[in-house]
């Protein structure tokens, strides 16, 4: 893998891939060499790892090259001639073995689940589906700042097909309580919204509420959720902590007040896009068909701006 000009953009990574530059240990050790640090920034902001390479390696640099490691399996401290090789050969649509990215959010979806070893339903051509809440995302992907108690978060359904990432649906809707409920908790220890992560904790059924009874997914599971100012964790199967809707058809706009349509469940501002959309999407999964109300689904909740953070747009 000789190489023939220093013009090349990646010239000091195809000089460690054959040897002719030294292998650096540590992060210290990249930091110091700041041109090939530039490079590799630039060869990691092709895998949608980071944005606006400048050569001063730091914290977020080093996350990226871990970030890309775990992918590909490498285990290896620093940068070598084995990392190298694979930076510069692996095209960064195979980033991830079996799925075949572009960068986009759906993209990006499966490398945040993936870096953080959850799981992912694959089978979407037969329709299986991942459902994924964001918390503080525009429709767009965007962060929008998350402020309390309005609608301003994404419930999403990723499904792979053919080992393309996409969303089959992407709602306006929110992971946490309307104003009314925060301030007057259904609970003695406080009101709730869930702690960012992964559950299979949710199963077809009834929601029963002031929303009246819904088609919906009901809490059957574990998750945890943080409590009141404090942010207290507690963990259980029974809070009702429910994906839901509301009564009104259409649902309201981006940034207007949640109300009393959440307590701390997930809900999808529109109920027509929730009963249409949403709980077909879910009630047409293979494996709710195997066992209807009984298959306990997936679902992920991530804080949008940690996952911008990682993943930029």
């Amino acid at each position: 893998m000789p190489v023939t000009s220093t013009d090349n953009p990646h010239a000091l990574l195809y000089g460690l891939a054959n040897g002719s530059v030294k292998a650096l240990e540590d992060d210290e050790a990249i930091a110091a060499n700041k041109t090939l640090a530039l490079q590799l920034q630039s060869r990691l902001q092709d895998f949608w790892l980071l944005s606006s390479p400048d050569g001063a390696w730091g914290p977020k640099s080093a996350r990226a090259l871990n970030a890309y490691k775990h992918f590909q399996n490498l285990s290896e401290p620093g940068i070598n001639s084995h990392i190298a090789a694979s930076l510069l050969n692996t095209n960064p649509t195979d980033l991830i073995p079996g799925f075949k990215l572009n960068g986009d959010w759906p993209s990006r979806t499966v490398m945040w689940l993936s870096l953080h070893n959850q799981h992912i339903s694959t089978n979407g051509n037969d329709g299986e589906i991942n459902i994924v809440y964001f918390r503080g995302l525009d429709l767009n992907g965007q962060w929008n700042g998350n402020a309390p108690f309005v609608w301003n978060d994404r419930r999403c359904v990723l499904v792979i097909k053919d080992q393309v990432p996409s969303f089959a649906g992407n709602w306006l809707g929110t992971c946490d309580p309307g104003e009314y409920y925060w301030e007057n908790p259904m609970n003695d220890k406080g009101c709730a919204d869930i702690q960012a992560w992964q559950y299979q904790a949710w199963s077809v059924g009834h929601h029963h509420g002031s929303t009246g009874d819904q088609l919906a997914l009901v809490q059957t599971g574990d998750i945890i959720v943080l409590r009141g100012p404090e942010r207290l964790p507690d963990k259980g199967n029974n809070f009702s902590v429910d994906q839901h809707t509301t009564n009104n058809p259409d649902g309201d706009s981006p940034g207007e007040p949640v109300k009393g349509w959440s307590a701390g469940c997930m809900v999808g501002a529109s109920a027509n896009e929730h009963y249409d959309e949403f709980m077909s999407l879910v009630q047409a999964d293979p494996r709710e068909k195997n066992a209807p109300g009984k298959y306990q689904h997936w679902t992920t909740v991530i804080n949008g701006n940690e996952f911008l953070d990682i993943f930029p747009a």
